[in-house]
């Protein structure tokens, strides 16, 4: 059959317009793959392509997908980002521990706690409580959250309160989330309120019952003698006194220990503050058996403090020595400046007090000789009250003595540029 030239001319043609496509097309299609292939955030265009009309709607619906995409990425960042800050910096010890029961994960406060080389360890070996193995079954059989208070052995003994997630599937591992918040400062808060209503009844306790015992007695007994009535009286009104400024004290270190994390602001000077004490003593006529000789710098001497408090500091002080001390020579109060400090020393020359007992002389109610001090009227709260008022000045309180010799007490306050006048 003989075919026409022309038709075989045009069928060429038509072939070769029919390639020349494939290939544009192709090449679009390639284009928009490669585009894929090197996604940079930037949107897709079609206006490069050949066939854009053909590929634009396909762009579009692309480019809605990508920024979906994109703005789930950024979310998944965002929770990733918070959860690594959260998690590294939370103030608590945090640790995630695998069905293995071997910390998989811990944070900075975990690492300080329990130190750096925990992680692939079993979280027993780690963390010595007794109780922690039946907690975490516990949780697990709960699938819930659980939460206790435990005591923790090592590596140091500290009282936590432990929340346990319960077991998690995350991928083909089971994850178990545990925190732990010290609560040891709470419960020693708590035992020192404990022990302050414990003390301070029994100091109570004694100078009531006598006065009650007293007044029963001189009511009931009507044809009592003068002067034993006198007597008695006399010792009612000692031990309401002593009464009466165990109360005032303890007000006062009530207030004190409220105050003592807000730093005062005035400017004191020392000098002035400590003659102020030398009136108040020579007022109350503390130097009858024991003499106090006050040095003073010829120039005022200027800290921060309040001058108040300041003045109860030195007067407790003084009048410990006094009644306490049974100094051979007059106690000395002297003023000392340094470069960058200035020291307060109160140095008297009499008993002394053991090594043993010196760290506990700012304790409450604690008392050397119990007896003799309670027949001088002593609460056993005066330097009790004097550290906690030197805490609040940022000033170091120092206590040396030896037996026979006497005792020093150094009052020194961090003053690096002291106003001087």
């Amino acid at each position: 059959m003989f075919v026409h030239k022309d038709i075989i001319i045009v069928f060429v043609f038509i072939v070769l317009i029919c390639f020349i496509f494939i290939l544009l097309f192709l090449k679009d299609l390639r284009s928009v793959v490669k585009s894929l292939q090197n996604f940079s955030g930037k949107p897709l265009r079609s206006s490069r392509l050949f066939f854009f009309k053909l590929f634009e709607p396909i762009i579009f619906n692309l480019n809605t997908i990508l920024k979906k995409y994109q703005d789930n990425y950024r979310i998944e960042q965002l929770r990733v980002f918070f959860f690594n800050y959260f998690f590294k910096n939370f103030p608590d010890p945090l640790l995630i521990i695998d069905q293995r029961l071997q910390v998989i994960e811990f944070n900075s406060a975990s690492a300080d706690l329990l130190g750096e080389g925990i992680k692939s360890q079993n979280i027993f070996s780690v963390l010595r409580i007794p109780e922690l193995g039946d907690l975490i079954d516990e949780s697990q059989k709960r699938q819930k959250p659980l939460e206790a208070e435990v005591n923790l052995i090592y590596p140091s003994e500290r009282i936590f309160k432990i929340w346990i997630s319960g077991s998690r599937d995350v991928g083909k591992n089971k994850l178990n989330f545990i925190r732990l918040f010290d609560t040891t400062a709470e419960h020693n808060l708590q035992n020192l309120q404990k022990d302050f209503i414990a003390n301070a009844s029994h100091e109570l306790k004694t100078p009531i019952s006598v006065i009650i015992g007293y007044c029963e007695t001189l009511l009931s007994e009507k044809n009592t003698k003068n002067d034993v009535k006198e007597k008695f009286l006399k010792t009612m009104a000692n031990e309401a006194e002593r009464m009466s400024r165990l109360v005032n004290e303890l007000l006062s270190l009530s207030r004190i220990e409220r105050t003592e994390f807000s730093p005062p602001e005035d400017k004191v000077d020392l000098n002035k503050v400590l003659k102020e004490v030398e009136k108040i003593c020579i007022d109350r006529k503390l130097f009858k058996k024991i003499k106090c000789k006050f040095s003073y710098l010829k120039k005022g001497v200027f800290v921060i403090g309040d001058e108040s408090e300041l003045k109860q500091v030195f007067f407790n002080i003084i009048e410990n020595a006094i009644r306490h001390s049974q100094s051979k020579k007059p106690i000395e109060v002297k003023i000392k400046q340094a470069k960058d400090n200035i020291t307060l020393i109160f140095e008297d020359f009499g008993i002394g007090v053991a090594n043993q007992n010196i760290p506990l002389l700012t304790k409450r109610f604690f008392r050397v000789d119990p007896s003799r001090s309670r027949d001088t009227g002593n609460t056993g709260l005066g330097l009790s009250i004097v550290k906690h008022i030197l805490n609040r000045h940022n000033a170091n309180f120092q206590i040396e003595s030896e037996i026979g010799k006497g005792s020093k007490f150094l009052v020194t306050f961090n003053n690096k540029k002291p106003s001087l006048y």
